[in-house]
């Protein structure tokens, strides 16, 4: 199998958080680590909306949200077949192994808490995009 060139730097990425504060240290990172194409949302309904207008390759989705909680959200994007490859990785506060479980279990491709290491987020999010890529050539091929 011959594999297009994979660049997750130009990956689409969007951050669903809605603790100002983190939302802009988070997209603070991402753009200091090289990411070109990233934007954020306050909650999980902003996120369906976005994600209905605009393709994505990776969401960081916050759990304890106003309006449509992370689990929710998680949820819809994995049980709607245009969404459900889009990677997506829980950054939440939440701290506790029945969360994490929840979310691997409900389609979730990681889990990572809220006071990130920068270095580890980074790990996290390149492998998710190449596993995602992976995925569709997989697919493409199939």
């Amino acid at each position: 199998m011959n594999l297009p060139p994979f660049e997750p730097r130009k990956a689409r990425i969007l951050v669903v958080e809605d603790t100002n504060m983190m939302r802009v240290m988070m997209l603070r990172h991402l753009s200091q680590a090289g990411y070109e194409n990233i934007d954020s949302v306050e909650d999980g309904q902003q996120c369906l909306d976005y994600i209905a207008e605009k393709p994505i390759d990776l969401i960081l989705l916050d759990i304890q949200m106003p309006v449509l909680n992370g689990y929710d959200t998680l949820k819809a994007i994995k049980a709607d077949p245009k969404w459900k490859d889009i990677a997506v990785i829980m950054v939440t506060a939440v701290d506790n192994i029945e969360s994490v479980a929840q979310c691997i279990t409900d389609g979730a491709d990681d889990y990572m808490p809220k006071l990130f290491n920068p270095i580890l987020l980074t790990a996290k999010i390149d492998t998710s995009l190449e596993l995602r890529h992976l995925r569709q050539a997989v697919a493409a091929n199939a």
